[in-house]
């Protein structure tokens, strides 16, 4: 009898924390917070109106969404879909507020039926980026939580989150979505190296794309090709974190730092990657690569909440093991031998090595963000036994192509996208983020500052615009004016 009542005490004591903390027996846990803890029945529609069958139905822990172009489920289109998601929740009496951040729109129904008005509702006039709230008195004991959402175009993101007003209100910490305000270069290979001048060169709003089976565009391989896209915007200083999702490889650099490096096949895998940014522009390129079968990446990027440092962190990459220079001046290549010098690095400086060949004759190393290959004649690697064996991709030289194009007023192009080229001694030209004088400046190459063109020429200003990438900054320059060369091929 003694054993009885002490389980049976322990038993009452166990439900009375349980009703203090605000736990109901045989919830599995679960309490008045959206941000944690409650199980969500999710229903994923191919349509923008909850009608039909769902494509997808399966549970979600928190609404915590950023798909940004993506979509949600494998069924489900990145646009015009719509989602329902819904739970019984126990609540202590009180006053709560509501607050949700959604792109697109989005309804809040509570005890539905029978209350048939939402108490939020922005389902059919969007209001992205703006947080909606709404103050509801609830009983102590069960209520039914619905969310409606409908996205129609462009990025999707859904946050919810609630406040007990006796609590006090923290307010929601809802990371924001990166709204992308300038054109993406896109630049298309009919190879999976990034090798040569681009088979197609256009301007995209982001880098997100399900291709499936299908070739990215007309001209464009379906297997075996790769992409490369380019922007530079200006961000506030924060801490913003990158997602990628990719099949097949992925690169993401940020003002020439290699951030996420996923070089390999894959079949949708996610990466990520959180770092600060100081306020001014940034240079933002994630490259892809396609093999065989699905083709698609999602890019979404988020400003978290809170400050940041002001400086990017990149990932780690070195193994341990550190090359110096003997040369006097090296010339470091994006693959062994014949690959096209990248950058150049001088006598008795030292960098992290992060791969090698098979016989150790060249030596991959990661020059201040920037990753290349070294002939190991002109390096001393010290610690290099552990370092692994990095299969390097052969990339041939760009054909050179003077005479690329012809600009009203002014002298004929004698750069083409592939190329290497510098600016003639003297004077530095301007980095613009438009191919026009009167877009932002974002940089200089001084004179003589060697640059890899990714684009052009843009006729424009009575002269030729280059889309080059200097030392990491990616940016428009002008070739000359009137009978004059200010950049030249190297």
């Amino acid at each position: 009898m003694n054993a009885q009542r002490r389980q049976l005490t322990i038993a009452v004591l166990l439900v009375a924390m349980l009703a203090v903390m605000g736990v109901q027996p045989g919830l599995g846990g679960r309490v008045a917070q959206a941000q944690g803890g409650v199980t969500w029945t999710a229903e994923y529609y191919d349509n923008p109106y909850l009608i039909g069958t769902p494509k997808v139905t399966r549970s979600e822990s928190g609404l915590a969404f950023n798909w940004g172009g993506g979509s949600p489920a494998s069924g489900v289109p990145a646009d015009n879909f719509s989602a329902r998601f819904a739970s019984d929740v126990y609540f202590n009496a009180g006053t709560y507020r509501f607050h949700i951040l959604a792109d697109d729109g989005v309804k809040l129904w509570i005890d539905f039926p029978p209350d048939k008005r939402p108490t939020i509702d922005s389902y059919n006039a969007p209001q992205p980026g703006t947080l909606l709230t709404a103050d509801v008195t609830l009983s102590g004991g069960y209520h039914h939580i619905q969310i409606d959402f409908r996205e129609v175009t462009g990025d999707a993101y859904l946050y919810v989150y609630w406040d007990n007003l006796a609590d006090g209100v923290s307010g929601p910490s809802f990371p924001v979505p990166v709204q992308f305000t300038v054109q993406w270069t896109a630049q298309y290979f009919n190879n999976n190296f990034l090798g040569g001048t681009p088979n197609l060169v256009r301007s995209e709003p982001s880098p997100t794309h399900y291709w499936g089976t299908d070739a990215p565009a007309p001209g464009i391989v379906a297997d075996h090709f790769s992409a490369r896209w380019i922007v530079v915007q200006y961000f506030d200083a924060g801490r913003y974190t990158i997602s990628v999702v990719a099949d097949d490889g992925v690169r993401v650099i940020v003002d020439g730092r290699v951030i996420i490096d996923e070089w390999h096949t894959a079949t949708g895998q996610t990466y990520r990657q959180t770092l600060d940014l100081a306020a001014g522009q940034h240079n933002i390129i994630v490259e892809y690569v396609e093999q065989t079968g699905l083709a698609h990446i999602t890019f979404t990027m988020v400003r978290e909440p809170g400050g940041g440092t002001g400086t990017v962190t990149a990932t780690p990459l070195p193994s341990g093991a550190y090359a110096r220079v003997t040369a006097w001046v090296l010339n470091v290549r994006d693959a062994p031998l014949t690959g096209n010098v990248i950058t150049k690095i001088r006598r008795g400086e030292t960098y992290p090595v992060v791969g090698r060949n098979a016989d150790s004759s060249w030596w991959q190393i990661n020059v201040n963000g920037t990753v290349g290959w070294v002939s190991g004649a002109w390096v001393v690697v010290t610690q290099g036994g552990g370092v692994g064996v990095t299969t390097p991709t052969p990339i041939p030289t760009p054909t050179v192509s003077y005479g690329y194009g012809q600009c009203p007023g002014f002298l004929p192009s004698r750069l083409a996208p592939g190329m290497w080229g510098r600016v003639t001694p003297g004077l530095p030209n301007n980095l613009r983020a438009q191919p026009s004088l009167s877009a932002a400046w974002i940089g200089q190459i001084p004179g003589g500052g060697l640059f890899r063109v990714l684009g052009g020429p843009v006729c424009a200003n009575n002269s030729a615009w280059f889309q080059v990438n200097y030392n990491g900054l990616v940016g428009w320059t002008m070739e000359g004016q009137g009978a004059a060369y200010w950049l030249e091929p190297y």
